[in-house]
């Protein structure tokens, strides 16, 4: 009878190269190996056929430096931590994209970490990127979603945020919300539509009274009383404002609530101009309206804020405000070099604004 085959036995785990691994490999001194591996001082003394050596020894072992090491030596990790609530938030994703392309035009990497799939998931993944030994991260997790962002600030000074996250010594970028206000009105009134209502997702928000000023500044450019404006504040009886799924990060907008800004604004304000929160909520309303035998620019013009790739595949394509996540991706890479070159307390202002502007479609 044959001899049964033993059981595999499982490997034991790797365990990490260290220098030492690799001097006795090549038969030379863990300083001579430090010296070729890490830059350290004393390399030029190193014959260059050892030197090839040990670097072949080091690629064939895959060994690989630690980053606090390098850290501790002043080396750059040429790596980048970028903290999103989900990196397929369509809110951030432009932005997202926009980071990672300047963070390699640098000669560096990104590192991703998503927030919003679990409690504590924020602390644990700045825990992640400073034991890698990031040079900075970037923090564009919108304020509704939790995370400390003063240890986070304390932790990694090299840390950039997109929108004021309320500390005061960080260094952030954001879009001017009163010139995304303004912007957004002087578009209706130059077609003559004097009245305007603006669905915000929650008005005592920092934002939302920016934009409100800006609506309101617009307006009185043409000396046109505040009255001409309407603000949707949610649905009656309720103060809670509208609000993304927190764990899919996905706006979804039921029709009831749709008809309610309706009503709110286009029935009992006779608006001739809509602007919304962002293009999903346009987007939804646009199809709303149109169910109510309302016409798209016709009876009532709308204007969205994001300027995503959905306003063109919706009818009628949306003119919505473009935020120009490039140029926040720049100022925020730009931020962050700084800081690395001069120190924590870069040279520019602590808050960097970016201009929106204006993208037209047909439907305004």
């Amino acid at each position: 009878m044959p001899a049964r085959a033993p059981h595999a036995v499982p490997a034991p785990p790797t365990k990490s190269v260290r220098l030492v691994d690799i001097a006795r490999e090549a038969g030379v001194s863990v300083s001579v190996v430090g010296s070729v591996l890490n830059g350290s001082r004393g390399n030029s003394r190193v014959a260059p056929e050892t030197a090839q050596r040990i670097n072949a020894l080091a690629k064939q072992l895959n060994y690989r430096p630690s980053p606090t090491a390098q850290q501790l030596r002043g080396k750059r990790s040429n790596v980048f931590g970028l903290l999103v609530a989900s990196a397929g938030d369509p809110l951030t994703s432009y932005l997202v994209e926009h980071l990672d392309e300047e963070v390699v035009k640098h000669g560096c990497q990104t590192l991703i970490g998503n927030t919003a799939v679990a409690p504590g998931r924020f602390e644990a993944c700045a825990d992640e990127f400073i034991s890698r030994g990031v040079d900075g991260i970037f923090c564009i997790v919108h304020s509704m979603f939790p995370g400390d962002r003063a240890k986070l600030l304390a932790r990694c000074p090299n840390t950039v945020f997109y929108c004021d996250p309320g500390l005061p010594d960080a260094t952030f970028v954001e879009i001017n919300q009163f010139a995304a206000g303004r912007a957004s009105a002087e578009h209706l009134l130059q077609s003559g539509r004097t009245r305007i209502g603006f669905a915000v997702a929650d008005p005592a928000a920092a934002s939302g009274k920016q934009r409100i000023r800006g609506i309101k500044a617009a307006l009185a450019a043409r000396r046109l009383p505040a009255s001409e404006l309407a603000i949707y504040k949610g649905p009656r009886g309720s103060a809670a404002p509208l609000r993304p799924d927190e764990r899919t990060v996905l706006w979804h907008t039921p029709d009831d609530a749709l008809d309610d800004v309706i009503d709110e604004l286009v029935v009992r304000h006779r608006a001739a101009g809509i602007i919304a929160h962002n293009d999903f909520l346009a987007s939804a309303l646009l199809k709303r309206l149109r169910a109510r035998g309302i016409r798209v620019p016709d009876d009532v013009a709308v204007v969205g804020y994001l300027n995503h790739y959905l306003c063109e595949y919706v009818d009628p394509p949306l003119t919505s405000l473009d935020l120009r996540h490039h140029l926040a991706a720049k100022a925020m890479v730009k931020a962050v070099q700084e800081m690395i070159d001069h120190g924590p307390a870069p040279p520019q202002p602590k808050a960097i604004s970016v201009e929106p502007m204006v993208v037209v479609r047909q439907s305004a």
